[in-house]
């Protein structure tokens, strides 16, 4: 099997599944034997002067002097003159300034599977944030929506059975041609994110791919029914830097063809009990499937999420970081009011309008360090690619 070619990765993820199944069944039995005694279209917020300069890494002076220098760098101002910047316009800036990141020649896009056995893990709540902290940063992201209840597809403006048709979801790419994807990507009101949206239809394509009568004719035109999405994904990879699949909590076709195609898997996990048993028995499930594919990762990790940092949580942390390691993220993603409220109105708190509340800057702070932590790894892993293939091309 590859060696990875960072510290990231893991280049037996067979081996490592088994691993953290059978450390983590050992984990859960000294546990339980402690324990036993919209519909209105959505808009992106715009920022201000001074937030722009932070994001774009210029100074007032300079983006003032943009302005007085051509009209095409005039900021929209509302009734008292203050000046509004749009995350479209600041990239603008940044391109102009040249200060937004560009992927290195010769790396390959993140393509990452966030995944989890269970359902409530705040999985689409984590792909809603990662994605737009990856675009705030300038990156060019697609979004896959192969849940079938199609949270992320709400997060972005879509009530999956009133505004996306089947024909709209991943599913012709999948069963008719893989080429089809081009067709499929929608712009969203978010600048640097397309999204392929989901609904409830997606149950009916797990059928499909599932189906030995009907795959027995898909195969020779199609490829292996495990194997659509990374021959659809090959057609599209170019174009852009992160391409993350939100999948269902389930290990149905749709999310074993995301981690057959993916080189990237972060799996959301609450310091609970159930949860991590849930983890447990999804590793178990992986074992297989990933000593069958020969997978490895450039990036794989473990992001606690909806993290009450009570001491029954903490405890479990402990345990779990002391099992797993770095497999760990430093960060974990902090139980938070701010979360909640969002999420309530199909929303993120990267979207809500800036608040002076200790609250609003608490769940920003610990969202920005958990992805902060993502992105300078996906950073690093390009960087060595790119060394790796200036190295080989110098060698030839």
């Amino acid at each position: 099997m590859a060696e990875p070619i960072t510290h990231f990765g893991t280049s037996d993820a067979s081996k490592l599944m088994s691993g953290f199944h059978e450390m983590g069944n050992d984990l859960l039995t000294n546990l339980l034997k402690y324990y036993s005694e919209p519909y209105e279209k959505k808009t992106l917020r715009s920022w201000k002067m001074k937030e722009a300069c932070e994001m774009i890494g210029r100074s007032e002076a300079y983006l003032r002097k943009l302005e007085s220098e051509s009209d095409e760098y005039i900021p929209k101002k509302d009734e008292n003159g203050i000046r509004h910047y749009d995350l479209a316009f600041i990239n603008k800036i940044r391109d102009k300034a040249k200060t937004r990141y560009v992927r290195p020649e010769g790396s390959n896009p993140i393509i990452l599977a966030i995944s989890n056995f269970k359902g409530g893990v705040a999985k689409s709540t984590t792909s809603l944030h990662l994605v737009q902290k990856c675009a705030l940063q300038g990156l060019k992201c697609l979004m896959i929506d192969l849940d079938p209840q199609a949270s992320l597809s709400l997060g972005f403006g879509y009530v999956p059975d009133i505004d996306v048709t089947q024909e709209e979801t991943i599913r012709s790419a999948l069963t008719d041609d893989p080429k089809l994807i081009n067709d499929l990507i929608q712009k969203t009101y978010f600048d640097g994110i397309d999204i392929i949206p989901g609904n409830l239809s997606l149950s009916d394509l797990e059928i499909n791919l599932s189906n030995l009568s009907i795959q027995q004719d898909q195969v020779k035109k199609m490829g292996m029914p495990n194997l659509r999405i990374q021959n659809a994904i090959s057609v599209i990879r170019k174009k852009y830097d992160v391409i993350l699949f939100d999948c269902g909590p389930n290990l149905g076709m749709l999310t074993i063809n995301a981690v057959s195609a993916a080189n990237s898997l972060l799996v959301p996990i609450p310091p609970m009990m159930n949860d991590l048993g849930s983890f447990v028995t999804f590793t178990g499930t992986l074992d297989s499937l990933f000593n069958q594919l020969g997978k490895n990762f450039d990036f794989f990790r473990i992001v606690l999420t909806k993290h009450p940092e009570s001491q029954l949580s903490k405890q479990i942390e402990i345990l779990m970081r002391e099992k797993f390691g770095a497999y760990i993220l430093q960060k974990n993603i902090v139980t938070s009011v701010e979360i909640e409220k969002a999420s309530s109105s199909f929303s993120s708190v990267y979207e809500m309008p800036k608040k002076s509340t200790k609250a609003y800057y608490r769940a920003i702070e610990c969202l920005d360090s958990v992805f902060n932590e993502i992105i300078e790894a996906f950073e690093h892993i390009w960087k060595t690619q790119s060394e790796n293939q200036n190295h080989l091309e110098a060698t030839k």
